[in-house]
């Protein structure tokens, strides 16, 4: 490791320098045993849900044949819609597209912002149902059209329509938990008499996976990496143990994993955690959970650079001791993107 120095500083101040900078080396060795750990974790989370080293793997009704589906829609005219609510950001997206043979796709997008007051499942399918009536009224949609539905929440699905949100997911609020959020959107929908209808329901990065099909169908695994992070794929149904779905056991056709990536590293002897990660984990309110996410994601890294920077600051590395730096003092005021 190269040995960091600055000149002018004191020997301590060098030293204090370089070990934090040790702290942060990675060796290949280490990237090795890291990725043996990933897939050891990946594999027994298709065995059990209460393997300790292992991802919950939650299987979904997701096919890899949709690709299939896909290149049927465009061959007719038709039209469906989408909707993606975030939770971690506080927004809500919609999109229409529309196929007609032998013409380029048109699609349309909308971004809304979730209400601060949102504090039950039924306000926020409700606020969900008014942003889809502003949504088909800006685009004068008026057939009646299908709509799926993408949430940044663990699901376990039990139908082709969708399921409940899992009851051990560990980042959303406590009134969403065991959720049905497709019958809840589609309820709100029916009482504004809208033509719309949920016909699908899934996490947010299997979504990611079936789009990035639309555009290359040979496409088996999506990886999301910004404000959280977590990883789908393609799986043999016959691989997976645990399978108790009669339907999705017996086909021959692969169906989508979210592994929820952002799990592993608990109970990890590999992942090797910085004093300043032990200060995000702490802080967080989900302690001693979503170990690998609180390393890598965007919602932390600005976070964890604040953290050494006020370090550098105490060790008198940089700026004058005068400079007011009350702002920059605040939890959470350094953003990943600066």
């Amino acid at each position: 490791m190269p040995d960091y120095k600055i000149e002018g500083a004191t020997h301590a101040q060098n030293a204090f320098l370089h070990d934090i900078a040790s702290k942060f080396s990675v060796t290949d060795a280490h990237l090795g045993e890291l990725a043996h750990e990933v897939h050891t974790y990946l594999t027994n989370g298709l065995v059990s849900d209460t393997e300790p080293k292992g991802l919950p793997s939650r299987v979904s009704y997701i096919k890899s044949t949709i690709s299939n589906d896909i290149r049927a829609a465009k061959k007719q005219s038709s039209m469906a819609l989408g909707l993606t609510i975030s939770t971690s950001t506080h927004r809500m997206k919609l999109a229409s597209i529309k196929f007609a043979p032998g013409a380029p796709d048109i699609i349309n997008k909308q971004v809304f912002h979730i209400r601060d007051n949102v504090d039950s499942a039924a306000t926020l399918c409700e606020e969900a149902a008014v942003h889809v009536a502003q949504f088909i009224n800006t685009h004068e949609i008026k057939e009646h059209v299908p709509l799926g539905v993408t949430i940044d929440l663990p699901l376990e699905e039990k139908s082709k329509c969708g399921g409940r949100v899992a009851e051990d997911s560990r980042t959303c609020a406590g009134f969403l938990r065991n959720v049905d959020i497709a019958q809840g959107v589609d309820a709100a929908l029916l009482r504004l008499h809208l033509p719309v209808r949920v016909t699908a329901t899934t996490n947010c990065v299997i979504s990611s996976m079936v789009a990035a099909q639309h555009h290359f169908p040979s496409t088996s695994a999506a990886l999301i990496l910004n404000h959280g992070i977590n990883a789908a794929y393609y799986e043999a149904p016959q691989k997976i143990s645990k399978l108790a779905n009669a339907e999705l056991g017996a086909s021959s056709t692969r169906v989508a994993i979210n592994t929820e990536l952002a799990r592993f590293g608990e109970n990890s002897s590999v992942v090797q955690p910085t004093m300043w990660d032990h200060r995000i984990d702490r802080e967080s309110t989900n302690t001693g959970f979503h170990v690998f996410e609180k390393l890598v994601a965007d919602k932390y890294l600005g976070e964890i650079v604040r953290n050494l920077i006020t370090d550098f600051m105490d060790a008198q590395l940089i700026f004058a001791r005068d400079t007011d730096v009350t702002t920059f003092s605040e939890p959470y005021t350094f953003f990943t993107s600066y």
